[in-house]
Protein backbone atom coordinates (compact mmCIF):
# COMPACT_ATOMS: atom_id res chain seq x y z
CA UNK A 1 0.00 0.00 0.00
CA UNK A 2 1.46 3.46 -1.01
CA UNK A 3 1.04 6.35 0.82
CA UNK A 4 -1.93 7.66 -1.21
CA UNK A 5 -3.81 4.67 -0.67
CA UNK A 6 -2.78 4.87 3.37
CA UNK A 7 -4.07 8.23 3.40
CA UNK A 8 -7.24 6.91 1.39
CA UNK A 9 -8.06 4.50 3.56
CA UNK A 10 -7.53 6.59 7.06
CA UNK A 11 -9.71 9.10 5.02
CA UNK A 12 -12.39 6.81 4.73
CA UNK A 13 -12.22 5.54 8.49
CA UNK A 14 -12.02 9.06 9.57
CA UNK A 15 -15.47 10.02 7.91
CA UNK A 16 -17.39 7.04 8.84
CA UNK A 17 -16.07 7.39 11.95
CA UNK A 18 -17.46 11.52 12.26
CA UNK A 19 -20.78 10.35 10.82
CA UNK A 20 -21.24 7.77 13.24
CA UNK A 21 -21.09 10.44 15.67
CA UNK A 22 -18.38 9.11 17.32
CA UNK A 23 -14.86 10.88 18.50
CA UNK A 24 -11.61 9.54 18.58
CA UNK A 25 -11.24 9.13 22.01
CA UNK A 26 -14.50 7.05 22.31
CA UNK A 27 -13.93 5.06 19.06
CA UNK A 28 -10.80 4.18 20.31
CA UNK A 29 -12.67 3.09 23.69
CA UNK A 30 -15.04 0.64 21.89
CA UNK A 31 -12.06 -0.58 19.68
CA UNK A 32 -9.64 -1.12 22.77
CA UNK A 33 -6.67 0.99 21.49
CA UNK A 34 -5.11 3.48 22.62
CA UNK A 35 -5.79 7.02 21.42
CA UNK A 36 -1.97 7.70 19.73
CA UNK A 37 -2.16 4.43 17.78
CA UNK A 38 -5.57 5.16 16.55
CA UNK A 39 -4.53 8.98 15.46
CA UNK A 40 -1.25 7.60 13.74
CA UNK A 41 -4.01 5.27 11.67
CA UNK A 42 -6.75 8.29 11.10
CA UNK A 43 -3.76 10.18 9.93
CA UNK A 44 -1.95 8.02 7.48
CA UNK A 45 1.39 7.49 10.11
CA UNK A 46 0.35 4.46 10.70
CA UNK A 47 -1.10 1.32 8.66
CA UNK A 48 -2.94 -0.67 11.20
CA UNK A 49 -3.02 -4.60 11.83
CA UNK A 50 -5.60 -7.06 10.45
CA UNK A 51 -7.04 -7.26 13.78
CA UNK A 52 -7.06 -3.55 14.41
CA UNK A 53 -8.65 -3.39 10.76
CA UNK A 54 -11.18 -5.95 11.12
CA UNK A 55 -12.54 -4.01 14.69
CA UNK A 56 -12.53 -1.03 12.95
CA UNK A 57 -14.75 -2.37 9.93
CA UNK A 58 -16.98 -4.03 12.57
CA UNK A 59 -17.85 -0.81 14.68
CA UNK A 60 -18.47 1.14 11.86
CA UNK A 61 -19.84 -1.01 9.88
CA UNK A 62 -17.93 -1.04 6.56
CA UNK A 63 -16.32 -3.61 4.43
CA UNK A 64 -12.73 -4.45 4.64
CA UNK A 65 -13.18 -4.07 0.43
CA UNK A 66 -14.34 -0.62 1.10
CA UNK A 67 -12.17 0.78 3.96
CA UNK A 68 -8.81 -0.88 2.10
CA UNK A 69 -10.01 0.05 -1.47
CA UNK A 70 -12.77 2.05 -1.56
CA UNK A 71 -14.26 -0.28 -4.07
CA UNK A 72 -17.86 -0.63 -2.18
CA UNK A 73 -20.28 2.03 -0.53
CA UNK A 74 -20.62 1.40 3.52
CA UNK A 75 -23.09 -2.00 3.97
CA UNK A 76 -26.12 0.57 5.31
CA UNK A 77 -26.03 2.63 1.69
CA UNK A 78 -26.17 -0.33 -0.12
CA UNK A 79 -29.38 -1.12 1.88
CA UNK A 80 -30.77 1.65 1.93
CA UNK A 81 -30.35 2.38 -2.19
CA UNK A 82 -31.89 -1.36 -2.40
CA UNK A 83 -35.22 0.39 -0.46
CA UNK A 84 -35.46 3.20 -1.87
CA UNK A 85 -35.10 1.65 -5.97
CA UNK A 86 -38.11 -0.20 -4.31
CA UNK A 87 -40.20 2.13 -3.13
CA UNK A 88 -39.55 4.31 -6.09
CA UNK A 89 -41.00 1.60 -8.50
CA UNK A 90 -44.19 -0.04 -6.03
CA UNK A 91 -47.29 1.40 -6.40
CA UNK A 92 -49.06 4.24 -4.05
CA UNK A 93 -51.85 1.26 -3.49
CA UNK A 94 -48.72 -1.68 -2.30
CA UNK A 95 -47.00 1.43 -0.51
CA UNK A 96 -49.97 2.23 1.67
CA UNK A 97 -50.75 -1.67 2.58
CA UNK A 98 -47.13 -1.92 3.76
CA UNK A 99 -47.08 0.90 5.75
CA UNK A 100 -49.95 -0.49 7.84
CA UNK A 101 -47.97 -3.25 7.96
CA UNK A 102 -45.28 -2.10 9.60
CA UNK A 103 -47.09 -0.19 11.80
CA UNK A 104 -49.02 -3.10 13.14
CA UNK A 105 -45.51 -4.88 13.49
CA UNK A 106 -43.67 -1.91 15.02
CA UNK A 107 -46.97 -1.96 17.26
CA UNK A 108 -46.29 -5.71 18.32
CA UNK A 109 -42.50 -5.13 18.99
CA UNK A 110 -43.25 -2.40 21.48
CA UNK A 111 -45.60 -4.25 23.79
CA UNK A 112 -42.81 -6.83 24.04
Amino acid sequence: MNRVQQKEMAGRIKSRRDSLGFTQESFCEIINLSASSYTKIENAFQKPSLDTLIKIAQHLDLSLDYIVFGNEKPKNTQNIDKIMALLKNADSEKLLHTGKFLSQIGKVLSTD
